[in-house]
């Protein structure tokens, strides 16, 4: 049951918890007062303390103790008194130090986002790439290497590149890649990474002079769809144990979640439109981690959302600092991902141009 609560509740209950974040320790009625309400005597703010546990936002761990904040309390807290938090410049210039160098692949700026946000917040991070059976082939760009190689890159609306160098048979002068690329465009582009499986099945023309080639592309194009399920990646798993007050129980239940990627990439799909973050607050909203929060951010790449990166502490979370991470990470991706993955297109471009020349 939601209560209403009074103004001066909240600013009490908002006392509490900003004074248990910053320190683990029950907090006393003569602490609150003094630091937060010095027109209030102690004996109010007791009262006010009494009448928050009845509703079920404090708890008295022992009767001669101060008390600490329930999950109610941090939900409430997070939805009504938290905003993000401005980066400061040394954790900006962190980032940037993270960032800065080319990316083959979105999957390269995926693990860095993930180290980046664990090492800033100092708590476990996990990022999900979503089921990419959806995504758009924009182009795919055949480039010769050596006489009997080639380099395949597939480049998507999301701005997902995947590169492969492939060995043929045949000899793989300037004409034949020129052609060999107008030919896998007429077949593969514009169409999603799910629908290749059925296109390349239908595909009847007698190609006899493109045959292998084509036949490494479509394996290519079928390994790629078949990453159905949603790739999710961690980093800072064992901070989970490292948490003051956490217990042997709750870092277990923790790590059992954070080995079970099907149910971590549940956990931080959000399925709501226009909110920036998303959070999930104890034991009953994180599949039994007692104690524990998990903050959600969705990110994209030109326009379209290609998944979330969140973060797993305790409830005791610098909530505003992690919104500050998460969301100047998630804008940083786009920024990110159009500039380092897009360069690569080109540069493979400017290279399979340079090596007509030669040839």
């Amino acid at each position: 049951m939601e209560h209403k609560l009074s103004d001066r509740k909240k600013k009490v209950l908002r006392a509490v918890v900003d004074e248990y974040i910053s320190s683990p320790i029950p907090v006393s009625s003569s602490e609150i007062q003094e630091k937060y309400f010095n027109d209030i005597s102690s004996a109010t703010i007791r009262v006010e303390l009494s009448a928050l546990e009845e509703m079920g936002y404090l708890v008295q761990p022992h009767t001669s103790a101060g008390r600490v904040p329930s999950s109610i309390a941090y939900k409430f807290y997070v939805e009504n008194f938290i905003g993000k938090k401005p980066l400061k410049k040394k954790e900006i210039k962190t980032i940037d130090n993270f960032f800065d160098k080319k990316f083959t692949e979105i999957e390269d700026i995926v693990k860095t986002s993930a180290k980046v946000i664990s090492e800033i917040t100092n708590y476990t991070s996990v990022i999900v790439i979503n089921n990419i059976n959806n995504v758009l082939v924009k182009e795919i760009k055949i480039v010769g290497l050596e006489p009997n190689s080639a380099l395949v890159i597939i480049i998507t609306d999301s701005g997902i590149i995947k590169d492969n160098v492939i060995s043929l048979k045949k000899f793989t002068n300037p004409s034949f890649i020129r052609d060999a690329n107008v030919l896998i465009n007429k077949i593969f582009a514009g169409y999603t990474v799910g629908e290749l499986k059925t296109r390349s099945q239908m595909i009847e023309i007698e190609l006899s002079d493109f045959r292998e080639l084509l036949d490494c592309v479509i394996e290519i194009l079928k390994n790629y769809s078949n990453k159905s399920a949603k790739n999710v990646y961690v980093e800072g798993g064992n901070k989970m144990l490292n948490y003051p007050g956490a217990t042997l129980e709750q870092a277990k239940s923790a790590l059992n979640v954070l080995e079970d990627k099907l149910l971590l990439g549940n956990l931080l799909d959000d399925k709501t439109d226009n909110i920036e973050f998303s959070f999930r607050i104890g034991k009953d909203e994180t599949c039994g981690i007692d104690r524990c929060a998990i903050m959600t951010a969705k990110y994209t790449i030109n326009g379209k959302e290609v998944g979330q990166a969140g973060v797993i502490g305790p409830e005791r979370m610098d909530y505003g600092k992690v919104m500050g991470v998460l969301s100047y990470l998630s804008k940083s991706i786009n920024s990110i991902a159009a500039c380092k993955l897009i360069d690569k297109g080109e540069e493979a471009s400017v290279i399979g141009e340079e090596d007509d020349e030669e040839k």
